[in-house]
């Protein structure tokens, strides 16, 4: 394998949305030779004042990257030969930690919904606090 040209971060919450996220970042780093660096964030929810006994979120976080980017390799298994692929799981709010990990990337992928839309919305505040506030191009995959 050679090293990859540049990297695409896809964000990825478990949600519909972020699987064809990640379907869409491994196809174009296949296409242009670039790695994949896959990112889930988490954060303590602010009306929790303790850490409830059995609780790892991190953890919890770490398994859903997992189960989606696995399935997605899966999928795909001539992308998943030729990619390079990073998980990373990210304490903090998924704006700024998307925004932190994708800081010299080639481009950044993000779906167009997740967890905490509502219907009828047509971007994500995730989305669209990446779109404005992005140093590098967004890409935003809507399902």
């Amino acid at each position: 394998m050679t090293s990859p040209s540049g990297v695409i971060v896809v964000g990825v919450d478990g949600s519909d949305s972020s699987r064809d996220a990640a379907r869409w970042a491994l196809a174009q780093a296949a296409l242009t030779g670039a790695g994949l660096r896959a990112v889930s964030s988490w954060r303590w929810p602010n009306y929790l004042t303790m850490i409830p006994p059995g609780v790892d979120l991190a953890e919890e976080t770490g398994q859903v990257l997992d189960e989606v980017i696995n399935g997605v390799l899966a999928e795909n298994s001539q992308a998943a030969a030729s990619v390079p692929v990073t998980r990373h799981v990210v304490e903090g709010p998924a704006g700024p930690a998307l925004l932190t990990q994708s800081d010299g990337a080639t481009l950044l992928v993000v779906g167009a919904r997740g967890r905490a839309a509502f219907p009828g919305m047509l971007l994500g505040s995730v989305a669209e606090y990446c779109v404005r506030q992005g140093s590098c191009p967004v890409v935003v995959v809507r399902g």
